[in-house]
């Protein structure tokens, strides 16, 4: 469920476009409104490790006030516009919620004790969530490294590489001519 479909749309303000891998600037004012593209939000743990919080798109509201207790990092993984919205936006009940309806939806995946099951579920979710379909299948327009699938499901990059060939040998995933991910049916 978009947030698109729950809150009314903010009035226009003035967009911001950001590159990809490109972090957006936050402040604990600050919460954006994703217009276009795909980001996912970050943290690091007391060892420096690298956690994914989520994936954010069109709809989607991010921004510190959202985590205001942690070190947070919104960076873009395509080309984003984004709006800027008012610092009391963010606590819309519906926000609020549709907010920790995604972050449970990724906990539930990361609980799957198969890690073959466990990267099938998140690229299922991902096909869902920022596919387009295709007549074999769904398409995933958004390019993410081994490295960042294996943060995302807690893998090693060795782990999700391995896993990845297996899927497209076993014809459950294949890549388009841009090398996008397709998520057979």
């Amino acid at each position: 469920m978009s947030l698109n479909s729950v809150i009314p749309p903010f009035p226009q303000s003035k967009y911001h476009q950001f590159k990809r891998h490109q972090l957006m600037p936050l402040t604990n004012v600050l919460l954006w409104r994703i217009d276009t593209g795909v980001v996912r939000t970050l943290t690091k743990n007391e060892e420096e490790n690298v956690i994914p919080l989520g994936f954010w798109g069109q709809g989607d509201l991010v921004g510190q006030p959202l985590y205001p207790f942690y070190l947070y990092q919104v960076e873009c993984l395509t080309i984003v516009q984004a709006s800027i919205l008012p610092k009391t936006y963010f606590l819309a009940r519906e926000v609020m919620l549709s907010y920790i309806q995604r972050t449970q939806e990724l906990l539930k995946i990361l609980h799957s004790r198969n890690m073959k099951l466990r990267l099938l579920r998140l690229l299922k979710w991902l096909a869902e969530r920022f596919g387009h379909q295709l007549p074999e299948g769904r398409i995933i327009n958004i390019r993410l490294t081994h490295q960042e699938i294996a943060d995302t499901i807690c893998a090693s990059r060795v782990t999700v590489t391995r896993l990845l060939n297996e899927f497209e040998k076993e014809n459950k995933i294949g890549w388009s001519q841009d090398n996008y991910l397709i998520l057979f049916n």
